[in-house]
């Protein structure tokens, strides 16, 4: 995987001269399988910071975060034979990420503060929506705080639908529940989310 990185700077260069940065992912993905190993950095490059973001939202100490995207892209780099490619490469990519965090947090025992479930009874009409109210730098910093809380499966579902912009359909498919379950899981978080800015509100 280390030498994808020290490539990098010199497939820049390659890239931008022959102008294959222009050329999707199923291209690269079959150069790879032809055996040019060095297009690897293109996925690299054009997904490891997005998958940094779900992971870095769950694992706040930045070290073990960039351990567990290494791990990932050498999942993906060591499963892209099973890759069909009729089906959306960032879906499937995803998938190997969500399940690989998952994998390694509950290796290394990752803990959080379970969220307390009084607010689940409290009607829908008396929890204040003021959640689109708030800045978009608040809502990310509230955001942040309540992702902590959370299991890990799912704070890497919310980070999806919420700061990667996946749709519920996606997340089906890179979660493995239903979509039912992830709009429940949805409609949950937002209850949380709006339950802590009115704690705050109090406070």
């Amino acid at each position: 995987m280390k030498r994808f990185y020290i490539t990098f700077v010199t497939y820049q260069i390659f890239l931008r001269h022959t102008g294959m940065a222009e050329f999707d992912d199923i291209y690269f993905i079959r150069r790879i399988k032809d055996g040019h190993t060095d297009a690897f950095v293109h996925i690299v490059r054009r997904y490891e910071r997005m998958v940094f973001t779900i992971v870095n939202k769950i694992v706040s100490r930045r070290v073990e975060a960039e351990d567990i995207v290494q791990e990932i892209f050498i999942k993906v780099f060591q499963s892209l034979k099973q890759f069909r490619e009729e089906s959306n490469f960032a879906t499937w990519l995803y998938r190997i990420a969500y399940n690989t965090t998952i994998s390694e947090l509950r290796k290394r025992k990752h803990e959080f503060t379970a969220i307390d479930d009084n607010f689940s009874n409290i009607p829908d009409d008396e929890i204040s929506e003021t959640l689109d109210e708030i800045t978009t730098e608040d809502k990310l910093q509230l955001l942040d705080t309540v992702l902590k809380k959370l299991p890990p499966d799912d704070a890497l579902l919310i980070s999806m639908f919420y700061i990667n912009d996946q749709s519920v359909k996606n997340i089906s498919i890179i979660t493995g529940n239903s979509e039912a379950n992830v709009k429940v899981k949805l409609y949950r978080i937002r209850k949380i989310i709006n339950f802590e800015i009115n704690k705050l509100i109090q406070s």
